[in-house]
């Protein structure tokens, strides 16, 4: 009978432990998996804007199964090695205008293919580029050097490419007259801007815009481009190209090869520029100077290269109406600019792309892997590397458009700057509306002119590296209208510090999501809204997966539901520590008023620690080791069922 009993017990105890934690927090609160998710039907009563994004809605459809997608969408980032082209991939399916170039056939065998047999296949690159601009029979008026066949066959695979690219960008346009171009131009940099003298005709113009651009077209020239770009850097970087050297004008600007020494460039429009040695700088570099000017290419093969504007046009890796692009292959870079671009797109792409090197990122706003109608990637392949901005940066997108800053390696300083307040927070006067380290944004007008815009996506995405992240408000995972922020670290000892909307959160139908896989982190957040936390219809997601971690907590935060929100919280592994005195924490819940629809929608607060390991809690919490609970809403005199804040410990 004894050993019946003890045989009992110990299998009693292996069936606790290996039961799926999630499924018994929820039954805690008297849940399953199925039930957590927002009412669509009611939710959409309450609008929203045109231009959602597929992944909004699958996130915030699917809450719990967040973890998985992130894995699948943004850890892929860090597969497959060094590439521009993954960005561009990336970019084009989270904005709902993805095409898979290179599925059948990829783009450089293809442009070689159609190069195989012409006698002078630069001279036929360069007519198929003026039959684009509408030129033909084009008498040309310089010579080439005396060019391999190998450089002169990479060169001019790389000018179809561009060609085709324009060719590209002009049909996704095509709807525009050029009168409508050169309003589209300077109204959007005005719109994204803040400029308050614009005229509402002007601004409402911008808007309706958005439907007439047609972004899958303009995509698949750039796919194919960057494909080519992966393909022709490593042959020009191991090539001499000193005897190469040439410059000479085309309908959409200057094309140079230029020689190793120590050379300025200021703000001439250049198609393509190719730097092949000594420490460079820029005036204007990879950026769109008007809407004739679709694409600018830099390719900087070595050098300390300075890229510097300290006016507030699109200067640097800025794509407007088109594409600007940067590629630096090597040394310690400053890219400092006052206006769109350090990888920013605005109806459009901008990319920069740097391989090596401690660099310096400084912007000021819509800068450093932000797209606004449009995309702008930053990728930064390794290297000790800090970025610096205000306000819409480090991983930024608004409506119809995705920014993604990767950076795959390195010990890394992320800095949305509060030492001044040029864009004050509500929420808090002293700190910037940062929108920062992975933030989706939306413009919410129900309570201005009723014409509301669904938000983008904003991904900051860090393969390694100890790092230090430090935002104001909104920033660090986070979203706001329809918006959708992901900031993922794969690995380091790394510190979050913030004040309201931060480290996966959100407010006003949004997704947040903070995962960082490994290492000994610290995360601080001053006021609300925090570490897991979702308020009205948000899902906000903190995923801790391992590492001895230490939460200084605010409140609404760890698995904070508030106004029919979603907040969820899971630290797998590791001995931590939760240093926090407010109410709504440690899985808790609060719907707020009573009496309207929220009433009957759920508003959850989930806590998890898994893993074993010894955790320090407050002890006036109802968090203890190797425990479960169950914690009411605020309001103890009209209790609702809807109101679920659960926790466990394991």
């Amino acid at each position: 009978m004894k050993c019946f009993l003890i045989s009992f017990l110990t299998f009693t105890i292996f069936i606790s432990a290996a039961r799926d934690p999630l499924d018994e927090v929820l039954e805690k609160g008297g849940l399953t998996r199925e039930d957590v998710h927002f009412d669509r039907p009611l939710m959409d009563l309450y609008g929203g804007g045109p231009h959602r994004l597929r992944l909004f809605d699958l996130l915030a459809n699917r809450p719990l199964e967040i973890p998985y997608y992130n894995k699948l969408f943004v850890h892929q980032l860090f597969e497959g090695g060094e590439s521009i082209s993954k960005g561009v991939f990336f970019v084009s399916l989270r904005t709902d205008a993805a095409v898979r170039r290179g599925l059948i056939k990829h783009p450089y065998p293809a442009f070689k293919e159609a190069l195989a047999g012409k006698e002078d296949k630069f001279f036929y690159a360069l007519d198929e580029l003026n039959r684009v601009a509408g030129n033909e029979n084009v008498i040309y008026d310089f010579m080439t050097p005396v060019w391999s066949d190998e450089f002169e066959g990479v060169f001019s695979v790389l000018l179809l490419a561009c060609a085709q690219a324009i060719e590209y960008r002009n049909l996704a346009f095509r709807d525009f007259s050029a009168d409508e171009l050169e309003r589209l131009w300077s109204n959007a940099l005005g719109y994204a801007g803040d400029d308050t003298t614009m005229s509402a005709q002007d601004y409402y113009f911008v808007e309706e815009c958005i439907h007439r651009v047609e972004y899958s077209l303009l995509y698949a020239g750039l796919e194919d481009l960057a494909m080519v770009l992966d393909s022709v850097l490593p042959v020009l970087d191991s090539m001499e190209l000193e005897n190469h050297r040439m410059e000479f004008e085309t309908p959409y600007g200057t094309i140079k090869i230029a020689g190793k020494g120590d050379d300025y460039y200021s703000k001439k429009d250049y198609l393509l520029l190719i730097e092949t040695g000594g420490d460079d700088s820029y005036g204007r570099a990879g950026a769109n100077w008007d809407a004739g000017h679709p694409l600018s290419v830099v390719i900087d093969l070595a050098g300390d290269d300075g890229y510097m504007n300290e006016g507030f046009e699109p200067s640097i890796a800025a794509g407007i109406l088109g594409a600007g692009m940067i590629v630096d292959l090597g040394g310690n870079d400053l890219y400092k600019s006052n206006g769109p671009g350090i990888g920013g797109g605005l109806f459009g792409i901008g990319i920069l792309y740097d391989k090596s090197g401690d660099d310096n990122y400084d912007g000021y706003a819509n800068c450093e892997g932000a797209g606004v109608f449009g995309a702008g990637i930053l990728t930064d392949v390794e290297g000790a590397d800090t970025y610096r901005g205000f306000r819409g940066i480090q991983g930024y997108g608004f409506t119809k458009g995705c920014g993604l800053l990767l950076d795959m390696a390195g010990d890394d300083f992320y800095i949305a700057r509060n030492d001044s307040v040029p864009f004050p927070s509500p929420q808090s006067l002293d700190h910037n509306a940062n929108m920062a380290q992975g933030f989706g944004f939306g413009k919410r007008a129900d309570f201005t002119d009723g014409r509301s815009l669904a938000g983008g996506v904003g991904v900051l995405a860090d393969g390694g590296g100890d790092d230090i992240y430090d935002a104001g408000v909104f920033a660090q995972g986070a979203g706001y209208w329809y918006g959708v922020g992901l900031l993922t670290d794969k690995s380091g000892d790394d510190i979050y510090s913030g004040v309201w909307y931060v480290q996966g959160s959100g407010a006003h139908f949004a997704v947040g999501v903070l995962n960082d896989v490994g290492g000994n982190d610290e995360y601080s957040a001053e006021k609300n809204m925090a570490q897991g936390a979702g308020h009205d219809f948000t899902v906000g997601y903190l995923l801790e997966e391992e590492g001895n971690d230490i939460y200084n907590a605010p409140n609404l935060s760890l698995g904070g539901g508030n106004a029919s929100g979603i907040g969820i919280f899971w630290d797998r592994q590791g001995e931590d520590t939760y240093n926090v005195t407010a109410k709504t924490t440690l899985g808790l819940a609060n719907i707020g008023s009573r009496g309207g629809l929220r009433d009957g929608l759920i508003c959850a607060g989930i806590f998890l620690d898994t893993g074993g390991g010894s955790d320090t809690y407050p002890e006036d919490k109802p968090a203890r080791n190797n425990k479960s609970w169950f914690q009411p809403g605020l309001n103890a005199d009209e209790p609702l069922e809807t109101e679920i804040g659960v926790g466990l410990d394991r």
